[in-house]
C-alpha cells in the first residue's frame, strides 16, 4: 500500500488565466423543465429547483485553445497489488486512471490527451476518468481547478488519501478520501460535505464515471424504471428499460443505439439500501460501482452514433480514441432536481468501484430483465449490502482524523475562511479533518484583498487598470465589506465589489447605486461593464451599449478579451451589425482571432455580406463550442440559404433554409449539435 506524488506527460492544452469579469446568476433561482405525457406527478417535486445557472464568486476558465504539447501534470497515486489509482489534484482531483494489474486493463476510459472543452459551469471541462460534483448543476466548480490532498494513515498503518476544499458558493466544507487496503479488488471512496451554517443550502452531489463505450457495452442498474431526456420537447419523459419512447424499437441499454445524444437516470426504490450500476462488455468485463443509500440514483449518459456526438468524442480526444459513456450516480432523481441540505448537517456515503468477469452470454440476452437480474447476482457476490455498510463505518472512523503529510494545495480561502471564523466567531471553528495551511503561499495570494479587509477593515483600492483577483459573495463578507463602506473612505474598488455582491443577492437597485457611485469617484472598464450587464439584463440595450462605449473610450481599448466579447455580443442582440463589425476592426490581433469572437462577428458578417470572412470562419477548428450550441451550424445554414436566394434572385425567406439544410450538411469540424438533421 502507497500513497506517492508522482506526474504523466501527455499531449494537452494547458488552460491559460481566468475571465476577470462577474457573471451573476439566473435571478429566478429556478428552471423550468418540459416534460411530456409519460412524466408522472409525483416526480415533479423540486423539478427545476435551484437549478438557474450561477457562477460567482467563481471565475470563468475560458482561457484554452487546441494547440497541444506534452503537459506534464502532477499527480497523486494510490496503489496496492492489485489496483493502482491515478489522480490530478490540480484539475478538481480527477481519478484519470484506475489499473487493474491483475488484468492488465484500465477499469475507466483514460484520456490520451488533455483537451479541455466548454461543458462546465465554469466551461473548462476534459473528459475521462472519475469527476466529483458538489454543489451546483453541471460540472463541478473546481473540475479544472487544484484541490487540496494528504496523505493520511488507519488504525493498521495502511496509508489512505484525503481530496478536499470549502465550497465558496454554498460555502460547505467538502473531502473525498479514497482507501485501497492490502489485498482489496476494488476502490473505495468515501465521501463527507458539512454544511455547518445557520441556514439550509441548495445541495447537489453526482459522481461521475467515464468508461470506455464499444459496440456491445450494456448497462444495467437496481431498477427498470427510467427518466429519460426527451429530444422532441427538449425535457423528460418517464419509461422502462430497454426500450423508450424517444428511440422506438432499440434496445437502449446498448448506448451505441441512441441516434443522439441521451441520458436516462434510473428511479432507484427507497427500499434498495445498496444502489449500484455497471456496465458489460462483449469479452465478459464487467465495470461495477456501489455505494450506501444516501447516493440513491444512476444515470447513463452517451454522446450517440450520429455526427455531431462522434465530433465531440474525438474534440475531446484523439480521433477514433474518445469514445465513453459516463456512468453517474446522485443524490436526487435527476440532475434537475433541487433539494436542500438542512442547516448543521453533514451528509456522507461510501461507494465501491471494481472490474469482474461475468457471462458474456448471460449479460447479452436478449431479455434486459433477465440479464439485469443475473448481473445483480454477480455483483452482490462481489460485494454485499452488508459488506459495503461495514465498509462505510470504516471509512466514518476517520473523517474527523486530521493529515499527517499535506500533499498538494487547492485554492486559499478555506485558509482565509478559518482566520475570519478565528476572528469574528471564535467559538465556531472549521470543521475536524480539514488542514488548510498552505505549501506553497502563491496559492492564496487571490485572497488577499480580503485578508486586509478582515485585518484592518479597510478594502484596498487599487489601480483601476488591474485586473481583479477574485470575488467574493459569502453574507459574512458582504457585511464586513458593508461596514467598511460605513466607516472608512470610500473607494471605487471597494464598492465595485459591494456592488458585485449586492447584484448577485438581487438587490438590483442598491448593486446600479453602489457602482454609480463608485464612477462618480473613478471610471473604471470594469464598473462600466456591470452597468452595461444590468442595463442588458433589464432590456435596456441603449444604455448598455452607452455604457461598454464609456469603458472603451477610457483607455481606447479593453484591458481584457472578455470586454470585447461581451460588447461585441450586445452589439449583435440590438441587430447593429455595422457597429459590431466596425468594433471588431479595431480590436488587438489576439482578441479578434479568438474563436469566441469570431463566432460571434460571423453573423455580422453574413449580414453584411462578407462572405469571404465566412468562407474562413467555416475552415476553422473552434476550441471554445458550448456543448450543444448550434450558432456556428445556425450560420452555416444561414449563409447557404442566402446564396441559394441569390443564385435564384429571390428574396430569402424559409424555404431557401430548408432547403440548405437538405442540401448542405455542415463539416465536422464545425458539427457541435447534440442532435443530429435526423433528430429535429
Amino acid at each position: 500500500m502507497s500513497v506517492t506524488l508522482s506526474s504523466i506527460t501527455i499531449p494537452g492544452a494547458p488552460l491559460g488565466g481566468h475571465n476577470p469579469l462577474p457573471m451573476f446568476r439566473d435571478h429566478t433561482h429556478h428552471r423550468s423543465v418540459s416534460l411530456n405525457s409519460s412524466y408522472p406527478d409525483h416526480l415533479k417535486e423540486k423539478l427545476g429547483y435551484e437549478a438557474g445557472a450561477r457562477y460567482l464568486p467563481y471565475r470563468m476558465q475560458d482561457r484554452y485553445s487546441r494547440q497541444r504539447s506534452d503537459m506534464q501534470i502532477d499527480t497523486i497515486e494510490l496503489e496496492n497489488e492489485h489496483l493502482k489509482a491515478v489522480f490530478m489534484p490540480q484539475y478538481g482531483g480527477r481519478l484519470y486512471s484506475l489499473w487493474d494489474k491483475r488484468t492488465k486493463r484500465d477499469i475507466l476510459y483514460t484520456n490520451p490527451v488533455f483537451q479541455t472543452g466548454n461543458l462546465a459551469i465554469l466551461n473548462a471541462w476534459f473528459s475521462g476518468g472519475i469527476e466529483w460534483n458538489i454543489g451546483q448543476i453541471g460540472h463541478t466548480f473546481t473540475t479544472s481547478s487544484p484541490l487540496h490532498a494528504a496523505k493520511l494513515v488507519d488504525d493498521s498503518g495502511q496509508p489512505f488519501l484525503r481530496l478536499y476544499e470549502y465550497e465558496r458558493c454554498k460555502n460547505v466544507f467538502w473531502h473525498i478520501d479514497f482507501h485501497l487496503p492490502q489485498g482489496s479488488d476494488k476502490l473505495i471512496v468515501y465521501v463527507r460535505m458539512i454544511n455547518d451554517n445557520d441556514h439550509s443550502v441548495p445541495m447537489y452531489w453526482w459522481t461521475n464515471t467515464a468508461v470506455p463505450e464499444t459496440k456491445q457495452s450494456r448497462v444495467f442498474s437496481t431498477t427498470d424504471e427510467v427518466i429519460y431526456y426527451d429530444q422532441t420537447i427538449k425535457g423528460f419523459g418517464h419509461g422502462h428499460m430497454p426500450e423508450l419512447a424517444s428511440v422506438p424499437g432499440e434496445d437502449v441499454s446498448y448506448p451505441i443505439n441512441f441516434p443522439f445524444s441521451n441520458e436516462y437516470f434510473f428511479q432507484t426504490p427507497a427500499s434498495d439500501q445498496a444502489p449500484w450500476e455497471a456496465v458489460c462488455y462483449e469479452d465478459g468485463k464487467l465495470f461495477y460501482e456501489r455505494s450506501t443509500a444516501l447516493l440513491r440514483y444512476r444515470k447513463m449518459f452517451c454522446w450517440g452514433h450520429h455526427p455531431g456526438g462522434r465530433r465531440w468524442c474525438d474534440f475531446l480526444s484523439n480521433p477514433g480514441e474518445g469514445n465513453y459513456i459516463e456512468i453517474q450516480a446522485g443524490f436526487a432523481p435527476t440532475q434537475l432536481h433541487g433539494l436542500d441540505m438542512p442547516a448543521h448537517t453533514t451528509w456522507d456515503f461510501t461507494q465501491v468501484i471494481g472490474l469482474s468477469n461475468v457471462s458474456p452470454e448471460q449479460a447479452h440476452q436478449t431479455d434486459w430483465a433477465t440479464a439485469n437480474r443475473y448481473v445483480y447476482e454477480q455483483i452482490n457476490e462481489l460485494i454485499t449490502e452488508q459488506q459495503i455498510y461495514e465498509l462505510h463505518g470504516m471509512a466514518q472512523r476517520y473523517a474527523d482524523q486530521l493529515p499527517v503529510e499535506k500533499l498538494y494545495d487547492g485554492s486559499g480561502w478555506g485558509l482565509l475562511e478559518q482566520r475570519r471564523r478565528a476572528a469574528q466567531e471564535p467559538t465556531r471553528t472549521i470543521p475536524a479533518g480539514f488542514d488548510f495551511n498552505l505549501l506553497n503561499e502563491q496559492a492564496g495570494e487571490e485572497t488577499k484583498d480580503w485578508q486586509q479587509l478582515l485585518m484592518t477593515g479597510t478594502f484596498p483600492d487599487r489601480p483601476v487598470h488591474e485586473v481583479p483577483p477574485a470575488w467574493m459573495v459569502q453574507q459574512e463578507w458582504k457585511e464586513l465589506l458593508a461596514t467598511s463602506l460605513q466607516t472608512q473612505q470610500q473607494n471605487w474598488n471597494a464598492l465595485m465589489h459591494y456592488g458585485v455582491m449586492l447584484y448577485e443577492d438581487s438587490q438590483i437597485d442598491e448593486a446600479i447605486e453602489a457602482w454609480q457611485t463608485s464612477i462618480a469617484i473613478t471610471p473604471s472598464v470594469w464598473v462600466y461593464r456591470n452597468l452595461a450587464i444590468a442595463s442588458k439584463q433589464k432590456g435596456d440595450f441603449e444604455s448598455a451599449i452607452s455604457y461598454m462605449d464609456q469603458a472603451f473610450q477610457l483607455e481606447q481599448s479593453f484591458p481584457d478579451r472578455a470586454l470585447a466579447e461581451e460588447y461585441l455580443n450586445i452589439l449583435m442582440e440590438s441587430k447593429r451589425y455595422e457597429q459590431a463589425w466596425q468594433l471588431f476592426t479595431t480590436l488587438p490581433d489576439e482578441y479578434a482571432e479568438h474563436d469566441r469572437i469570431q463566432i460571434i462577428v460571423g453573423a455580422a458578417a453574413l449580414a453584411l455580406h462578407k462572405h469571404e470572412f465566412l468562407t474562413d470562419l467555416f475552415q476553422r477548428d473552434f476550441a471554445v463550442i458550448r456543448e450543444g450550441e448550434t450558432l456556428i451550424t445556425d450560420l452555416w445554414y444561414e449563409y447557404h440559404a442566402q446564396k441559394i436566394a441569390t443564385e435564384r434572385g429571390e428574396l430569402l425567406h424559409d424555404d431557401h433554409l430548408n432547403l440548405a439544410q437538405q442540401q448542405f450538411p455542415p463539416p465536422t469540424n464545425i458539427d457541435f449539435r447534440i442532435v443530429g438533421d435526423e433528430a429535429v
